[in-house]
């Protein structure tokens, strides 16, 4: 079928409300059109998909705009980008001014934790770390893809993010959420790289796959990892030494991932330059981060989301942190004075954890971790007043709910969710249990996006 047969002629239609990822939603006949970078209460003409069932459609244009549309300032959303390459898929709410998207998300975290528990609370007003006149550059993270331009003038090497929903490179010139400093390393790269003419992984002698770039946000410490699937080849060898001299960061790691499995680290990591880890501050803990494991992407909603923690956490308490990672909470919550007992299966995580309790001097009675999957973990935990609980976005694994608030039932709980519909599911099993909902506060970790996290205090 060619690409016009698929779509109906062009339609107007009415914003009514969002989609739980972030997109417009309208009604056509029966059917529920999902339609990105519009705003509910906007008219709308859309192309959208013969198809029986709900769809997501393709702006063409807004007929009735929003009071609260702004125009994008990056050359790589929405409508200003689909005449080139197409949208870049890191973005969805950049047409949408920050007040209104804080007040979105809000009501998006209301609306499904009400839905399941209606006895739940409204939750408060969502916090952020981001002035509302400037809410950019906050990822202190910088991640970008390499990848293969064919068929057109000028370098075939390219870098950025996916397109939305696909594998395929929107070549980028900028990303305002990014760190500028972190930036300005990734762009340095691909300058070096291309000018030498290496190609990126998918062809049979490419073997860039992307880099990554950690900037310290309390710290002034900067970590750069190249990506490659090997490290054979010559020019790479010589185009990276040079950026590592000529760089401004404290660190620099090349890391090997042969696999097109989606993602973005292998297995094994070389040390270029600088150290192992690099240093980070949150909340007045010190944390060390190895090139591959996971830490928060905007440390300060991260110190928002510990302070959070630390305010719902009564004094002197034992406390069992489930999901523990690097130990963002079990560390500050062991230098408040609380003994910690923190569960994770990543063993990289546990060992950058156990790291910086050494550098903060805990003692390890007081923060002790333990490299196991959760949910078997649980069978022999030691006598708790609190658990606080940070799941990935699939929400806990079968069981653990029921073994933390059927079986091991602490005083208090805290929950911090990245997916406001999981929470909502596991808020509802956790009520089940004879707990109540004391309070939900949402946050913003990503400006821009639909994403919002949230923590919910549970008591018993």
């Amino acid at each position: 079928m060619s690409n016009s047969s698929r779509y109906a002629e062009s339609v107007d239609l009415e914003i009514e409300g969002l989609s739980t990822s972030g997109d417009g939603m309208a009604r056509l006949g029966a059917r529920r059109i999902f339609i990105p970078f519009t705003i509910p209460g906007e008219r709308v003409r859309a192309r959208v998909p013969r198809a029986p069932a709900d769809v997501t459609a393709v702006l063409l244009d807004v007929l009735r705009p929003s009071p609260h549309r702004v125009v994008p300032p990056c050359a790589h959303f929405g409508l200003r980008a689909q005449s080139h390459d197409g949208p870049c898929g890191g973005c969805a709410w950049q047409h949408i001014d920050y007040p209104e998207q804080l007040r979105l998300k809000t009501a998006l975290v209301g609306r499904l934790v009400q839905a399941t528990v209606p006895s739940a609370p409204r939750p408060a007003p969502i916090a952020t770390a981001s002035p509302l006149d400037n809410p950019w550059g906050y990822r202190q993270k910088v991640h970008f893809v390499f990848g293969n331009r064919t068929g057109a003038p000028g370098r075939a090497l390219v870098m950025g993010h996916y397109a939305r929903g696909s594998r395929r490179v929107i070549p980028t010139m900028e990303c305002p959420v990014h760190d500028p400093r972190g930036n300005a390393v990734a762009f340095d790269l691909i300058d070096r790289y291309a000018r030498v003419r290496i190609a990126a992984a998918g062809t049979d002698s490419g073997v860039l796959q992307g880099v990554a770039v950690r900037v310290g946000c309390n710290t002034p410490e900067l970590m750069a990892t190249v990506v490659v699937t090997n490290g054979s080849d010559r020019r790479l060898r010589k185009a990276t030494q040079e950026a590592v001299d000529a760089s401004a960061a404290t660190a620099f790691h090349l890391n090997f991932h042969p696999k097109d499995d989606g993602f973005v680290f292998g297995g094994e990591t070389r040390r270029l330059s600088g150290s192992d880890r690099m240093r980070e501050r949150v909340a007045g803990a010190s944390f060390l981060i190895s090139p591959t494991a996971f830490f928060q992407t905007n440390v300060h909603a991260a110190q928002l989301l510990v302070s959070l923690v630390l305010q719902a956490v009564p004094e002197r308490s034992r406390v069992l942190d489930l999901y523990a990672g690097a130990g963002l909470f079990a560390i500050p919550l062991a230098r408040a004075g609380h003994r910690v007992t923190a569960i994770e299966e990543n063993r990289e995580a546990i060992a950058d954890g156990e790291a910086s309790a050494r550098l903060n001097r805990l003692d390890p009675s007081r923060c002790r971790f333990i490299s196991r999957r959760v949910e078997l973990a649980l069978s022999k935990v030691p006598a708790i007043d609190a658990v606080v609980l940070d799941p990935p976005r699939d929400g806990c694994a079968p069981g653990v709910l029921d073994a933390v608030f059927g079986r091991i039932r602490p005083r208090i709980g805290v929950y911090v969710s990245c997916n406001p519909e999981v929470l909502a599911t596991d808020l509802r099993v956790i009520t089940g249990h004879g707990y109540a909902i004391q309070s939900i506060q949402p946050v913003d970790m990503f400006p821009h996006t639909a994403h919002v996290e949230a923590l919910a205090v549970v008591t018993r």
